[in-house]
């Protein structure tokens, strides 16, 4: 049988196609290459004489491109495609009993991101060296002033604690696959200005809107020890927000989030519609509910509500992460300090909870998890960790820096504002092994109400996010506060009055915390079986130690994923006061659309 020229072509074709290398898996490799090389020559050949040779090095690429849709009032606002490299080296001198890092006053907080650099987007191997070559030369520059700086303030200060600066850990080598996913972007535009329509049925809300931000990453890591670290880093985002005002003038807000790792892994169009309507109704009733300026009381936390009670209040203070010496007072106050770093095998809950951070589950009960990843952001390997048993304490999560009572890393040190690393939790789950129903946790509020001769007590659903919502200057709020050791909860958005005549529940407003620390935690009564998986983006360096304070709200930067599964929480007492606030009046007018 002939083969005519035509088939011999379409044959070989075919063989060139199966055995090429696959889209992007040539190119991934020079990221990689242009890393190790530098990094090698850095560490053989980088010294200034008479002064110290680096003796660990890290290089860090985050490979990001973001898909940024925003409508309002069912048109389009804006839609970009953004695409960055951001370089970010991390460079040691000294030793790993003590090095240049750990050290904190003005010159070495912006020496901090003056190693972070956006680089070339180019697969270009010359053209990347070239990049990490000149932030490797200045990040060794700056360290060597920081050790001596920091040497002399140790030499004129004791020290209680010999604590090693950096933890030895095993070189991980985990060069996964890039991944990349199609993404119809007119058909999201429509569905975006679809979804924002949906607030032409609300008359009472004044402003709206529906943003959608998809990320494809990919991180790079490469260290002087032998790690090897390629992983793909996708997170998607879509959030529903809207605001008016009472008729007394009073702000109010509301907002749902809707959070995937994959474009596929958002609800249907059905579900998100229901979703934000059911929010642009409670926002609606909240125009016409009662205030509700104190209360003292009971306070029953479901929902939304409770997850992020645990990630506002006790959070924070599960890192083990040692702070920084500060040679300045101004800088040293404006330091986190965690309050249970003295407290392991101390009873820290009520002895029916447990708590645990597992970065390595991907579910809850079928729902997928966020907050997912095998490798951290310095290379260890991500290790589940069993923080609190029973209400005791048993440790924290770490970073490469080791505290007094933990020495090594359990896989928790991620990248957060700006490429500055801290630790974080991932998967985090509050467990209980006898859980109420909701029926009976209310049915309890109601019971410590009489007993208190108080009328009603209060059921808390949803916390405001100021990160989605915008900050409000004259609110508490955990993003801007002024002193970062002070523990503050977010301001109530759904907040419902309990009769204890019969029962009902009724939707009030303008309320906010008076004071919620770690010992409110002790005051829990009761816990449900009603479990919550919360998703949530976290923004700062860290939990503890390193966090500063910051946020930021737009542009690409979507903060650290994590997933909290939480049930709902009785506590005994809480205080609340009346919501400060500047109050304006409301629009002269009523909203253009609905005055026809």
């Amino acid at each position: 049988m002939k083969t005519g020229k035509p088939a011999v072509a379409l044959f070989l074709l075919s063989l060139l196609l199966i055995y090429s290398p696959l889209k992007g898996e040539k190119n991934e490799d020079i990221i990689i290459e242009a890393l190790t090389d530098e990094l090698n020559r850095s560490m053989k050949f980088l010294k200034i004489k008479n002064m110290e040779r680096p003796y660990y090095l890290d290089y860090t690429i985050l490979d990001k491109w973001v898909l940024e849709i925003e409508a309002g009032f069912g048109s389009l606002i804006r839609s970009e495609v953004s695409q960055d490299r951001r370089l970010n080296v991390n460079l040691r001198v000294g030793s790993y009993q003590l090095d240049n890092t750990g050290f904190l006053d003005m010159d070495s907080m912006f020496a901090a991101f003056g190693g972070i650099r956006n680089i070339v987007l180019e697969d270009d191997y010359n053209a990347i060296r070239r990049e990490v070559w000149l932030a490797t030369d200045k990040a060794y520059k700056n360290a060597l002033e920081q050790l001596a700086d920091k040497r002399a303030f140790i030499k004129n200060n004791v020290q209680a604690d010999e604590i090693p600066d950096f933890s030895q850990e095993e070189p991980i080598q985990l060069p996964e696959p890039r991944v990349f996913r199609e993404i119809d972007r007119v058909k999201w535009e429509k569905t975006v200005k679809n979804l924002s329509a949906l607030f032409r049925k609300f008359p009472a809300i004044n402003e709206s809107a529906v943003k959608l931000k998809v990320k494809f990453a990919h991180r790079y890591f490469v260290n002087s020890e032998g790690a090897v670290v390629r992983k793909a880093e996708p997170l998607v985002s879509l959030e529903a927000l809207a605001s008016t005002q009472a008729a007394d003038g009073m702000k109010l807000k509301h907002y749902i989030p809707f959070y995937a790792t994959g474009i596929e892994g958002l609800p249907g169009e059905k579900d998100i519609t229901a979703g934000i309507r059911k929010m642009a109704e409670e926002l609606t009733a909240l125009t016409t509910a009662p205030l509700l300026d104190e209360y003292i009381g009971p306070v029953l936390f479901s929902g939304q509500a409770s997850a992020e009670l645990f990630a506002q209040v006790l959070v924070p203070h599960l890192s083990g992460e040692r702070p920084p010496l500060c040679p300045e007072p101004r800088l040293a106050e404006r330091v986190f300090t965690g309050k249970l770093t003295r407290r392991i095998n101390r009873r820290v809950l009520p002895r029916e909870i447990s708590i645990s951070d597992d970065p390595g589950r991907s579910r809850f009960n079928k729902e997928p998890l966020i907050g997912s990843y095998r490798v951290d952001d310095q290379g260890v390997s991500a290790s589940p960790v069993e923080l609190v048993e029973r209400g005791v304490l048993k440790t924290l999560l770490m970073s490469r820096r080791p505290s007094r009572d933990i020495s090594n890393s359990n896989g928790h040190a991620r990248a957060g504002f700006g490429g500055i690393t801290g630790v974080h939790i991932a998967n985090f789950f509050v467990t209980t092994e006898k859980g109420k129903s909701y029926r009976e946790m209310k049915k309890e509020l109601l019971q410590l109400c009489r007993d208190q001769q108080l009328p009603s007590g209060l059921i808390i659903k949803t916390l405001d996010n100021p990160r989605i919502t915008g900050v409000d200057r004259s609110a508490a709020s955990l993003y801007m506060r002024p002193d970062p050791r002070a523990t503050q909860v977010t301001n109530p958005v759904l907040v419902y009055r309990v009769h204890v005549k019969d029962g009902r529940e009724e939707l009030v407003r303008g309320i906010t915390f008076s004071e919620v620390n770690l010992r409110s935690l002790k005051d829990i009564l009761a816990v449900g079986n009603d479990y919550t998986v919360h998703h949530r983006l976290f923004t700062g360096g860290g939990i503890g130690g390193f966090s500063f304070g910051f946020s930021m709200r737009g542009g690409s930067e979507m903060g650290i994923p994590a997933s909290i599964v939480a049930p709902s929480v009785l506590v005994e007492e809480l205080e609340f006061k009346k919501a400060a606030e500047t109050r304006k009046t409301p629009p002269l007018l009523i909203h253009p659309f609905f005055s026809k």
